[in-house]
């Protein structure tokens, strides 16, 4: 892995988070400018989207799956859930970037009791 590689995972991972944040905030901004705003954050997505696409990477997400001991997750709550299976992925804090099949970084999740 080079350090290309990791600066645009970086990056990819502090532009999610700013996504998140503004996508959070639309809602206190004035109806009439809510879409174009929404409008934005798609169109700006879908350029870092195709710029990973460009360099084979992906951003990933694990929102309401399944927690797996292979994931390319580290969950920052486990200790909360000692010794149980049935475990989901309630929310997904940092995601994980992904190069072809092999993972740049490694995502960050909150785990909650499945059912």
């Amino acid at each position: 892995m080079d350090d290309a590689e990791q600066t645009i995972a970086r990056m990819a991972v502090e532009y999610w988070r700013l996504m998140r944040l503004v996508s959070r905030t639309i809602a206190m901004v004035p109806e009439d400018k809510r879409e174009r705003l929404a409008a934005s954050i798609r169109y700006g997505a879908a350029r870092v989207e195709e710029t990973l696409a460009g360099h084979n990477m992906s951003i990933q997400e694990f929102e309401g799956a399944d927690f797996e001991i292979n994931l390319p997750v580290s969950p920052i709550n486990s200790s909360d859930f000692p010794g149980e299976d049935a475990l989901i992925i309630e929310r997904t804090i940092e995601p994980a970037v992904i190069c072809d099949t092999r993972v740049v970084l490694t995502g960050k999740v909150l785990l909650a009791r499945k059912g």
